[in-house]
């Protein structure tokens, strides 16, 4: 990973998020506000920042139904192999445990089918 360190995209991330929620505009704003930051940062970088995201909305009550799907099916499609070159193996070991938290937390979550940014 050529310009973050591990943990620094998650927390980055976070604080984004929060500031983000700080706008008073929603959590819906927010999250869109803060993937769009983050999008296309380099492969390995990209599955951190959708379980960073994942994480974040795994504790929303509702979740919209493109972030379930489109997380999900990205994040299924982690090779490990990949990782190896780019991350310490305790680094590979808690990325695959926040993967499959999220996974799992995503298959669990009540879908909300409202694209709407606006404040929710």
């Amino acid at each position: 990973m050529k310009d973050w360190e591990y943990d620094e995209i998650f927390e980055a991330i976070n604080e984004d998020y929060n500031e983000y929620l700080t706008l008073n505009r929603g959590y819906k704003d927010a999250i869109a506000r803060t993937f769009n930051e983050y999008i296309n940062l380099g492969k390995i970088e990209d599955f951190i920042v959708d379980t960073a995201i994942g994480e974040i909305l795994i504790t929303h009550d509702k979740i919209f139904i493109g972030y379930v799907e489109g997380i999900s099916k990205r994040l299924s499609m982690f090779n490990l192999k990949e990782a190896e070159g780019e991350l310490t193996e305790e680094e590979i070991k808690d990325l695959l445990q926040r993967i499959n938290r999220v996974i799992d937390g995503l298959k669990n979550a009540e879908v909300d089918y409202n694209p709407s940014a606006e404040k929710s």
